[in-house]
């Protein structure tokens, strides 16, 4: 992420996303399309130029990377495989969260991902890197862009046990302060150096009484996906060379 002085959230009435969504046939995955407008991949890359976002479908099954949230807390990096890694107690970025750097179970579906992005955008796209967090009770997102690694970034929702959507909010290309509502095995698709993102606090599954005799198990597992255009001015940041 970029430090930057921003605002920790919204600055303006709030706008629920809601786009049309159709099946791009040669991913089999619903995208974002704005009628009127081509259809499928067409239509979601005219969608994503023109907001900054995108809402994909179907990208993967999330049945495959459930798991129960970890012990731990702080950040992880692997290097390479599951028994070579660092812990730092503090998450720099969510205090209190769990975040995962390069683990390597993600590691072939960062590729796959990538393969049935290139085809949604047309364009094609090189592996950054990619990293998990496990957020809970009472954390938020404050209002960032990313670093130039993140020219091309997916966040993908794995699970979530929170009685209602924990939204994604974006700025649009318009200055309009949208979010997204996703369930497990949905992804935005954004603009990360570009677009500001954030997430407002993460609400407790349970109020302050029943917290005193229940513990508060709420929580969020998202993976965010970074990528660069081969074409791109950040091509440099491939294999995330530059950080």
């Amino acid at each position: 992420m970029i430090s930057t002085k921003k605002p920790v959230g919204f600055t303006k009435t709030p706008i629920k996303s809601s786009p049309c969504l159709e099946l791009d046939l040669h991913t089999n995955c619903y995208v974002s399309v704005e009628h009127p407008c081509d259809s499928g991949a067409l239509g979601a890359r005219e969608f994503f130029h023109k907001y900054g976002y995108m809402v994909i479908r179907g990208l993967y099954d999330p049945e495959e990377l459930k798991e129960e949230p970890p012990k731990e807390r702080g950040q992880i990096n692997y290097y390479g495989s599951i028994d070579k890694f660092s812990h730092e107690l503090l998450e720099q970025q969510v205090n209190g969260s769990l975040a995962r750097y390069s683990h390597p179970k993600f590691k072939y579906i960062h590729s796959q991902m990538r393969l049935k992005l290139q085809k949604i955008l047309g364009e094609e796209l090189y592996n950054t890197y990619y990293y998990d967090r496990f957020y809970f009770s009472g954390q938020k997102l404050d209002r960032h862009t990313d670093r130039d690694a993140c020219e091309i970034s997916l966040t993908y929702q794995i699970s979530s046990n929170t009685k209602k959507p924990w939204a994604i909010c974006f700025e649009t290309t318009q200055g309009d302060e949208k979010y997204v509502e996703l369930k497990d095995g949905d992804a935005v698709l954004y603009k990360g150096c570009e677009r500001d993102h954030w997430r407002e606090s993460l609400k407790s599954n349970y109020n302050f009484l029943q917290r005193l005799f229940k513990k508060d198990n709420t929580h969020h597992h998202q993976i965010f996906f970074h990528y660069v255009l081969a074409n791109g001015n950040r091509v440099h940041c491939a294999n995330d060379a530059v950080n």
